[in-house]
């Protein structure tokens, strides 16, 4: 979900050869994986990672037929299934519960449907990270992560000021959360793409200066004598190179040795050489967020809307399972499908904005729908509570007229908040209404009210403040009619100047709004 759509960018792009008949580098996602496998088939020595859902759920269910290939080539370390995560996403601009269901949707998928074992979070091109992801996706089960994106710009410190001794740091690390919990860490100072140039080198040749070309300039600010040099970049073919420079170069050369390995196979020899050496990988707590102009202002609504959603969504489930306990149905199909909504959005691609106009025109179809499901649910497990709640009055019965409004409280603490609440009343309705709680009267402001021919109120829209609404409960206001209110003057056609005392403000009406009530004159 970028430039493209995910139709296109999984199997739909047609892709024609070049004026030279070169064919394109870059290829749908089916493509690539089928690419892949079949050089993991053709050489032993080959390679490569697996990661996202959003390809690689929707490559199996249409290829069975490769199915078994890829467990084999899992069992016998040819694959490495990575992530732990249903994408890459920015965590920066979404809750920390869509961060914890990303790991949740990407591991049950990763793990327990492909026969993986992800154990390292792969945020290559996340715009920046969240100090508490480390700790996250430590207590869903991964040891490690890798990213290009950190705190050196964009594009690294070699991109930028030519020098990567200028980061301070090395690129191996204990990146550790505000919790304690956290990962080992590879940045890549060269960004995820800086192998690529061994494919497109001439000859074999050319691609070992190339790689070699990398070492010098990663190694003086790795941590351990390993180099993470990332050989890929975006939607491309397997390099032709890779395997070629793993044994030609160590059938001559002593030192560096290029190998073929897969994350796990790095992380393990940093950590093996770093016990071995006695070097301590420094913890790391500083900002990982690159200055990235304009990723977290552009398309905003996207970040509303996944916010909104997220909000729905929890408060949702929070009630929809009181609602269980109490005997209702759970929702559980409808909220499976809004996370799923959400966690899709919350690529770095989509929330971001920097997506072509049609993918922000798909994406808004899915963060709508996510706030539909979670509100809908929201609200039929409110209205289930609310029919078991005791909402008689302090003296213990409904007293004559009253209507109960109950206001329900998501947070694991108490609050006091704003209430809008909609009441229609069926003719003949009261003159006017008072607002109580078990103390006593509540003030409230009436607006948009409605009015039965014979004068008496027919609908209104109430806003009160809720004070002090139990943690995960709820409180009851009680809607009566005022004492001793008739129809308003004139037939709610009120005279100038006329007065109109709801038992906590006076309102003044005036005529030339048609009876609106419109501004508090006493308290």
């Amino acid at each position: 979900v970028w430039w493209d759509t995910q139709g296109e960018f999984t199997q739909t792009r047609l892709l024609l050869p070049g004026e030279d008949g070169s064919v394109p580098e870059v290829r749908t996602a089916f493509e690539l994986v089928a690419l892949h496998l079949a050089e993991a088939r053709r050489d032993p020595d080959y390679k490569f990672v697996l990661a996202e859902i959003d390809y690689l759920k929707p490559y199996l269910d249409t290829h069975p037929e490769e199915r078994a290939d890829l467990r084999r080539f899992l069992a016998e370390g040819q694959v490495e299934i990575v992530g732990g995560n249903y994408n890459e996403p920015n965590t920066n601009l979404t809750g920390a519960e869509s961060t914890i269901r990303n790991a949740v949707y990407g591991l049950a998928y990763q793990r327990d449907v492909a026969g993986g074992d992800p154990r390292t979070a792969w945020m290559l091109d996340s715009f920046g990270h969240d100090p508490g992801y480390p700790g996250l996706m430590a207590a869903a089960g991964l040891a490690e992560s890798s990213w290009a994106r950190g705190p050196y710009h964009q594009w690294g410190p070699q991109r930028t000021v030519g020098d990567n001794t200028r980061m301070q740091m090395r690129s191996e690390f204990e990146w550790v959360s505000p919790d304690g919990r956290g990962l080992l860490t590879s940045y890549m100072p060269n960004h995820y793409g800086a192998g690529w140039g061994t494919h497109r080198a001439a000859d074999l040749a050319a691609a070992e200066q190339d790689a070699l070309g990398q070492f010098r300039e990663l190694a003086p600010v790795a941590a351990t004598p390993n180099v993470l040099l990332p050989v890929g970049a975006d939607h491309v073919i397997p390099s032709r190179w890779v395997t070629a420079i793993h044994r030609d170069w160590n059938a001559r050369y002593v030192w560096p040795r290029f190998v073929t390995a897969l994350p796990r196979e790095f992380f393990a020899a940093v950590r093996d050489d770093a016990a071995a050496r006695g070097l301590w990988l420094v913890p790391q707590t500083r900002d990982m967020n690159p200055v990235y102009p304009g990723k977290d202002v552009s398309y905003i609504d996207t970040k509303q809307g996944q916010r909104a959603a997220e909000i729905a969504v929890g408060e949702a489930e929070r009630l929809a399972t009181l609602a269980w306990l109490a005997g209702a149905r759970y929702p559980a199909e409808s909220l499976d499908k809004a996370w799923r909504q959400l966690v899709f959005g919350a690529h770095h691609d989509a929330i971001t904005g920097t997506e072509s106009d049609q993918v922000y025109l798909d994406l808004l179809g899915g963060w709508r729908e996510a706030w539909q499901r979670g509100d809908q649910a929201r609200r039929d497990a409110a209205a289930y509570l609310a029919g078991l709640a005791d909402t008689r009055a302090p003296d213990g019965s409904a007293g004559a007229g009253s209507r109960a409004l109950t206001v329900f409280n998501t947070l694991s603490w108490s609050r006091s908040g704003l209430v809008r609440a909609d009441l229609e009343f069926t003719a003949p309705g009261p003159g006017w209404i008072t607002l109580r709680d078990q103390s006593g009267e509540v003030a409230f402001l009436a607006e948009a009210a409605q009015r039965h021919p014979d004068g008496t109120l027919a609908a209104v829209t109430l806003a009160f403040r809720a004070a002090d609404v139990p943690a995960l409960g709820y409180r009851t206001f009680w809607v009566t009619p005022a004492p001793g209110t008739g129809p308003a003057p004139g037939g709610w056609e009120p005279q100038p100047g006329t007065v109109i005392e709801n038992g906590t403000f006076l309102v003044e009406a005036d005529p030339a709004r048609g009876g609106t009530l419109t501004r508090i004159v006493d308290k």
